[in-house]
Order: C-alpha cells, then sequence, then structure tokens
C-alpha cells in the first residue's frame, strides 16, 4: 500500500509539472489545482484509514497534526499574535469547523465511499446561499435559487444510487456528509469577520486548537466507553503515519497553495477549479481503494459540478463561501 501511495504520489507530481508547462497554466491556476488534488487525494487516505483506526481517534490525530503544522508555521514566519479577548473569541467558531463538520464528515466517511464524500462537499457554497437567506436574511437571485435546486437534484441521485444498490456506498453515510456541508456552512458565516482581523494562518491554528480540545475530550470518552478501540497492528501503525501525514501535509498543505493561489487569481476565479477536487477524490478512490462510479452517480456529481460553476461564475451577485479545503484546516 504504502508504495503504491508513493508510487502515485511521483507520477501525480510529475504529469502536473508536465502538464502546467504544456498548457502553460498562470502560477496562480496551477496552485488552485495543486491544492484540488491534495485535498481529493487526502479525502481518499482517509478513508483507506478508516479501515484500521476508529473515526474519532482519526480525527483527533489528524486535527493534533494539523494544529503543530499551523502553530509551527506562525513561530517560523514570526508572525505576530493580538493577546486580546476577540483573538480568542475567533477560535470558537473552530467547533463548528473542523469541530462537528468533522465529526459528522468522519463518520459519514466511514459508511459511504469517498466518491460520494467529495461531490457531496462541493455543495457547500449551495448550502451556504441558503443559510445566508435563512439567517442573515440576504437576498438572492432566481438564477441562484435554480443552479441551487440543480445540485440539490444531484445530491438526491448521488444518494439515490447508495439507496436503490447493494455498493460501498451508504445513504445514512451521504446524510452524516450533507450534515458535514451544513456545518461548514455556518462555519463560513460565523468567521467571514474574523478573516479580516486575523492572519489567516493565526485564524486556521487558534480554531483549530479549538476544535483539537473537542475532539479530545470525544476520544477520551469514546475510548473509556468502550466506544472505540484500537488493534495495535502493522496496518495500524501505517494508519498512524497516513493520519499524521494527511493532517498536516494534506489539509495543511492544501491550504497553504490556497492562499498562494489568491496572491494571483481572484476569489471567483478560484472557486470554479475547486471543483475538481471530486474529479480527484474519484480518480483517487478508483485506483488506492477500489471504487467503482455508478453511471447515477457520475450524472449526479455532474450536475452539481455544472451548478457549482455556475454558481462560481454568478458570484457578482451574492458573496459565496469557497468548497472548504482550506478553511478545513482552518482551514481550508
Amino acid at each position: 500500500m504504502i508504495t503504491l501511495m508513493m508510487e502515485m504520489l511521483r507520477h501525480f507530481l510529475q504529469s502536473f509539472c508536465a502538464f502546467t508547462r504544456i498548457f502553460r497554466l498562470p502560477q496562480g491556476v496551477s496552485l488552485i489545482v495543486l491544492s484540488a488534488a491534495v485535498y481529493g487525494l487526502t479525502m481518499v487516505v482517509t478513508k483507506g484509514a478508516l479501515e484500521h483506526l476508529p473515526p474519532i481517534t482519526l480525527l483527533t490525530i489528524q486535527t493534533a497534526s494539523s494544529v503543530t503544522f499551523f502553530w509551527a508555521i506562525v513561530c517560523l514566519r514570526g508572525i505576530q499574535v493580538p493577546l486580546r479577548w476577540n483573538t480568542f473569541k475567533a477560535g470558537f467558531p473552530g467547533l463548528l469547523e473542523p469541530g462537528l463538520s468533522y465529526l459528522f464528515g468522519m463518520f459519514g466517511l466511514s459508511l459511504t465511499t469517498a466518491s460520494n464524500a467529495t461531490f457531496i462537499g462541493t455543495m457547500e457554497p449551495v448550502v451556504t446561499i441558503a443559510l445566508s437567506w435563512l439567517i442573515l436574511k440576504e437576498r438572492i437571485s432566481k438564477l441562484l435559487i435554480g443552479l441551487g435546486l440543480v445540485a440539490c437534484l444531484g445530491v438526491a441521485i448521488v444518494a439515490a444510487s447508495d439507496a436503490a444498490s447493494a455498493g460501498q456506498g451508504s445513504i445514512w453515510g451521504d446524510a452524516l456528509v450533507f450534515l458535514n456541508v451544513v456545518f461548514a456552512s455556518l462555519y463560513a458565516i460565523s468567521t467571514s469577520r474574523s478573516i479580516k482581523h486575523l492572519a489567516p494562518v493565526v485564524l486556521a491554528a487558534m480554531q483549530q486548537s479549538f476544535a483539537l480540545l473537542f475532539f479530545l475530550v470525544m476520544m477520551i470518552g469514546a475510548l473509556s466507553l468502550r466506544l472505540e478501540m484500537i488493534m495495535f497492528t502493522s496496518a495500524t501503525w501505517f494508519s498512524l503515519l497516513v493520519a499524521v501525514a494527511s493532517g498536516a501535509f494534506g489539509y495543511g498543505t492544501a491550504f497553504l497553495l490556497y492562499l498562494a493561489a489568491l496572491r494571483h487569481q481572484t476569489a471567483g476565479r478560484i472557486s470554479v477549479y475547486l471543483t475538481l477536487i471530486p474529479i480527484f477524490g474519484v480518480l483517487g478512490a478508483y485506483v488506492l481503494l477500489d471504487e467503482r462510479l455508478l453511471l447515477s452517480q457520475g450524472l449526479g456529481g455532474g450536475l452539481i459540478l455544472l451548478a457549482i460553476i455556475g454558481i462560481s461564475r454568478a458570484s457578482d451577485q451574492v458573496t459565496v463561501s469557497i468548497p472548504n479545503i482550506p478553511d478545513q484546516d482552518s482551514k481550508k
């Protein structure tokens, strides 16, 4: 497994470099495509690690790795952290995401396929628009409503594929992943003001730290009540290594690549390329997890992607949250 992953990573990087040279992609575009690839493949290896590690334990290890990664950047770059109440308060949204969002997402991923999870995850802009209308009373155009309904239809088709077949997915897993998206959208709404007052890496570190405390309490309780148990085998040790690497390299690197891309491209333009996440997720699941994409799942996923691209292009009409790569570690 580890040899396969290393070979896949090596070939991917070689192919990506060749692709950017051939098509002469602008720097910002190449960075965000790489970010989407890293995040999509991280979802796949996380799914693989769930075969040997229970969900809460895996989530805690990933978050601890990510927190260490972000605080190390803060220290090494000498970024000033304002010691005031507003800084501390900015960390509370981390209980929504990663917090509850990642918790539901991890349990959902343990029940459904990595392909379904990545497709449903792209629904975040749609859900954010709906919640902004419901909570903040923001006005939305008929075009966005129509695109949102198309995306909802896509999710229904993806979930129905699991309900109607004896495949690897589960409609309950899909529902939990969708709850992950709901909490991620609530996070995006609640943290929109904090990003204006704190450096993104500091904000990510603060919010991840709050989430880590939450996960630690959950993990201790689960292990104490024997709701989760770890059987240490050679596969378990490898999964622990995957958990640490996916927390720091996967989520952390994806977030930094996203921030770097923002220096060269607008957020609205970048959001279009983030719809590549499920493409990389599906390809990774096919190679590493031997998952097979049903025709109906492909149709549903295609509808979701088309709707998100349409929403991204209509971003001048309403402020849309970007699919959660970055803020996951923080994000993403």
